[in-house]
């Protein structure tokens, strides 16, 4: 990537605020294996699997990852990929969100990909 030596020094300014951290060179392998690790991190503190998992690309221009969703009473939690919203346009952020679920609580049934890749694009804000 012809842009990557100043892009890297800004990347490297953000992964030394807390919550933050890259990978150089990253691959889809290394970006599953981080939503696996955080899944099971999820899966433990709320003592249950998510209700999905799905592999979306819910997050263009990010490749095509996969999501997992989990509700609590008032809340949904939103594991997967998240797009570069930034000038940039380059990098693939992955993050857990928590949404009231005031967007519609009924997740849509386990084979329907457009119904719940429009469920996660209204409870979360990418």
């Amino acid at each position: 990537m012809t842009n990557g030596p100043w892009l890297y020094e800004a990347m490297d300014d953000w992964q030394q605020i807390p919550g933050w951290s890259g990978r150089r060179p990253g691959t889809l392998r290394d970006c599953e294996d981080v939503l696996a690790h955080a899944a099971q991190a999820v899966t433990d503190h709320l003592r249950t699997p998510p209700e999905r998992t799905m592999v979306l690309d819910t997050a263009y221009p990010c490749p095509a990852l996969t999501h997992r969703v989990w509700r609590t009473d008032t809340h949904a939690l939103v594991l997967g990929p998240a797009g570069d919203n930034g000038p940039y346009g380059y990098l693939t952020h992955l993050q857990l969100s928590c949404t009231p679920l005031t967007c519609g609580p009924e997740l849509p049934a386990a084979g329907d990909k457009d119904g719940l890749e429009g469920w996660i694009t209204a409870h979360v804000d990418w």
